[in-house]
């Protein structure tokens, strides 16, 4: 008779790589280790004078919103978030009235 042993590894994490452009920031950033079917929340932060411009998960836009809830984390994602400076508006006056 022959006996087998077979050992398996299962991965109980899951990795969310989150970035964020200049003029914002993302949090948590860089490498974010997920328990498998846990949630996973981001904030997305535009600097003064900046807005954001895009919040993209795993490729994909989901628009300019200020957080993002991974639900039920199953496998490894990504997040990335763009931002844009405000436009300046410059308001003239004269007061010179001939």
């Amino acid at each position: 008779m022959v006996i087998i042993n077979v050992s398996t590894t299962f991965s109980n994490t899951h990795t969310i790589t989150a970035s964020a452009g200049a003029g914002g920031t993302i949090s948590p950033s860089g490498a974010v280790s997920v328990n498998h079917g846990a949630d996973q929340s981001f904030t997305i932060n535009p600097n003064s004078g900046y807005s954001i411009t895009g919040v993209w998960v795993d490729g994909s836009p989901v628009g300019a919103v200020t957080s993002y809830t991974f639900t039920n984390v199953q496998a490894d994602h990504t997040i990335s978030a763009s931002f844009a400076p405000n436009p300046t508006v410059i308001i003239s006056v004269n007061t010179n009235q001939e």
